[in-house]
């Protein structure tokens, strides 16, 4: 997910700030029978940075709760983005929870642990459940030797511990696909990402770590800090095979997977195999999907109420999707891939669409 700049995205969040008084109040849960909609679901993963009725209404009907992700940024930039999380979760406590995230760009600043541990508590007192880091760490922001920051670094070390402290979970978007790391492939799962974004293809692209590199670091977290519960988005960037997955949650107990924006990459797998993994692992994988709407990206741009009835549709056409996948059975199709459905066992899908969440998260 690339990032708007900063001047631009604090006047659309400011701008999405206001809307959240202009919402409709906030739907009931459902109790309506039928596979899909009766299993509670959690989605860990989503950016949705407007209060859209449709949206709310939706989740309510089929009973999914959405986390919302702070996108990292400045100091102001993040006290919007957090004000606004926090507004609609109290707007909407039902149907949405949040994450919040810290400042990165004055890392080299004296007292920065500190100044970050008390960022963080603001943010748990309104109602944070978790603190995301993502990939700039590792592949974008550097040291002041021009060395890059890689996630294990000792200036983090604080922010970890005040995490494991306060027990709450760290969302973990650290690298990138392996796919980023080679020729472009037309029929590589995330070619049209990198396509739109060649910013993050790193094949040939000299100075940066390795994914390999970058799976160590993250590793090294886990061992310094093994009191930190510590959830690797997307799979861990690891999901190109859910066999690697497996070792890292053999390997270190703290660690646990969501599926967010992963689920075509598992669908390329053996199903027998990726059925396996979720039955071995059930308790250590979460359901997430990183679905985005970020309006507002050109203030004079205002969304209209087709495009956020659209947004509200594809978001439940892609709950659905997934839900095919997991619980369905027999061939199937996600996206462009022909494979078989997981035919996941109901105790299964139950913790991996709410009751892990609930455990690691205490999301409710």
């Amino acid at each position: 997910m690339s990032r708007l700049p900063l001047p631009t995205a604090v006047a659309c969040l400011a701008l999405v700030l206001v809307s959240i008084g202009l919402a409709s109040p906030s739907a009931q849960a459902p109790a309506a029978p039928g596979g899909f909609e009766a299993i509670r679901k959690i989605d860990v993963h989503a950016h949705v940075y407007e209060d859209i009725p449709a949206v709310t209404v939706m989740l309510a009907r089929i009973n999914l709760r959405l986390v919302n992700i702070s996108n990292p940024g400045t100091d102001g930039f993040l006290d919007l983005m957090h004000r606004f999380n926090a507004s609609l979760v109290q707007a909407h406590p039902r149907e949405f929870s949040w994450a919040s995230t810290f400042d990165l760009t004055t890392r080299d600043q004296p007292q920065y642990g500190a100044r970050v541990a008390a960022a963080l508590d603001e943010s748990f007192a309104q109602g944070a459940v978790m603190v995301k880091i993502w990939k700039e760490v590792g592949l974008e922001l550097k040291r002041p030797d021009g060395t890059f920051l890689l996630p294990d670094d000792p200036l983090l070390d604080p922010v970890y511990r005040h995490l494991a402290d306060r027990r709450k979970p760290l969302l973990a978007h650290l690298a990138e696909p392996l796919e980023a790391w080679l020729p472009l492939d037309p029929g590589g799962a995330y070619h049209a990402y990198y396509s739109k974004n060649p910013q993050w293809h790193l094949y040939r692209k000299g100075g940066f770590p390795s994914h390999q590199a970058l799976m160590d670091s993250r590793d090294h977290i886990l061992v310094k800090h093994p009191g930190l519960v510590v959830i690797g988005a997307h799979l861990g960037s690891m999901e190109h095979d859910v066999d690697e997955v497996a070792r890292r949650l053999d390997r270190y107990p703290n660690f646990h997977v969501e599926v967010s924006a992963r689920t075509r990459s598992l669908a390329r797998q053996s199903s027998a195999k990726v059925r396996a993994f979720f039955l071995k692992y059930q308790d250590r994988i979460l359901y997430g999907t990183d679905q985005s709407w970020r309006p507002y990206r050109t203030p004079a741009v205002v969304p209209t109420d087709a495009e956020r009835a659209a947004f509200a549709a594809s978001l439940e056409a892609q709950y659905r999707r997934d839900w095919a996948y997991y619980a369905g059975t027999g061939p199937m199709e996600y996206g462009t891939t022909k494979t078989q459905a997981l035919a996941l066992p109901r105790e299964v899908l139950e913790k991996f669409y709410w009751k892990n969440a609930e455990r690691l998260i205490g999301v409710k």
